[in-house]
């Protein structure tokens, strides 16, 4: 492929970990497509929550040469101080004169939005955009009615910066953090510190999720897990934020075995140890997407407060539970009138199931 003449290029990406790693494909197709390139990151981060950077997901990863953040906070002080925050940035874009934007902004982002982006990266003097038009049309939900599946954030990112010209490589995408020997030697000092597997398989296991309505019961996970243990001698490792090491604890001591390495590892190295893997179960979280780019199967339970296939993990080889229920698409957090009811139709023996024939297809 013939190179793209250099440029400097901001990409523009906001959200926590699930929302940097779906974009992954696009930012690596952007790498390739324009391989002379100066790539730089521009994310937002809350300051008065522990949610993960982009940075803390990138860093280290080729994918992007640096970063730029701004804050978003929620609180009345927040509010007040963002115009003179945004006119920072600003004046800071138009310092470092890029002169391409890639917009990766999430999929279902308000066209008054896009329209108001539009304005502050031409204030920005930067001319040349990607991935600014053919936003999807979501389908409509209609009383009665399922919602029709829609196609992953992964691939509506690709296909909008295909639009705009960028080649899109064939065949599998990539969506690796290009994990390196430094986050593996991580993994091995920590494992240092832990009893031993008695060499088994491991099994990423991720119970937790920052938002109540994606959480399957834990006793559910504790009921699946010990059924595995059981049939196939797994050895099962906890995944997630500090905010999940409770949790994991608990489950830990009522299966008798396994690692927590929820808080315990940085980024990379829990890449690196979610590769390690089997198989991933758990919630829609974060944690999963990693376990994807990790090209780790996954046994993946969705609740129904979103799309349907969405936020489904990049790839063909993962089982996914999601239920269809009247109050789909809802976008609650919690869950307080009909107690989660979408999330506690999966049954225990259906995701049992799907992780047994998930493990007699690994090695």
């Amino acid at each position: 492929m013939n190179s793209v003449p250099a440029k400097s290029i901001i990409i523009f990406r906001i959200g926590s970990l699930g929302d940097t790693l779906v974009a992954v494909p696009s930012m690596w197709a952007i790498r390739q497509h324009f391989s002379l390139a100066k790539i730089t990151l521009l994310c937002d981060y809350h300051p008065k929550n522990n949610y993960v950077l982009a940075a803390d997901v990138l860093v280290g990863s080729d994918i992007v040469d640096g970063f730029l953040s701004y804050p978003v906070a929620g609180d009345l002080v927040g509010r007040l101080l963002r115009p003179l925050g945004m006119l920072k940035l600003l004046l800071k874009l138009r310092r470092l004169k890029f002169d391409t934007l890639v917009y990766l902004v999430p999929s279902i982002r308000p066209k008054k939005h896009i329209a108001r982006d539009r304005r502050f990266f031409r204030l920005a003097g930067i001319r040349d955009v990607t991935g600014m038009d053919r936003f999807f049309q979501f389908p409509t939900k209609m009383s009665g009615q399922p919602l029709e599946q829609a196609p992953r954030e992964a691939e509506l990112l690709l296909a909008r910066i295909e639009a705009s010209g960028v080649t899109i490589p064939t065949g599998e995408i990539r969506a690796d953090l290009n994990i390196d020997d430094r986050a593996q030697v991580g993994v091995d000092r920590w494992l240092a510190t832990q009893p031993s597997d008695g060499s088994r398989r491991w099994i990423a296991v991720g119970p937790g999720s920052k938002m109540p309505a994606k959480l399957w019961p834990r006793e559910r996970y504790d009921q699946v897990v010990h059924s595995l243990i059981e049939k196939f001698d797994i050895w099962p490792v906890i995944f997630g934020g500090l905010e999940d090491r409770s949790i994991g604890n608990q489950l830990l001591q009522s299966w008798g075995r396994g690692y927590n390495t929820a808080g315990a590892l940085g980024l990379r190295p829990s890449a690196a140890a979610i590769g390690r893997c089997a198989m991933y179960l758990g919630n829609d979280t974060g944690t999963m997407h990693l376990a994807a780019a990790a090209g780790v199967k996954c046994v993946a339970i969705f609740c129904s407060r979103d799309l349907p296939g969405l936020w489904y993990p990049i790839g063909d080889q993962h089982l996914v539970f999601r239920t269809q229920i009247d109050c789909e698409c809802c976008m609650l957090v919690e869950c307080i009138d009909r107690k989660m009811e979408c999330i506690r139709r999966i049954e225990t023996n259906q995701v049992l199931a799907a992780c047994v024939q998930t493990l007699s297809h690994s090695k």
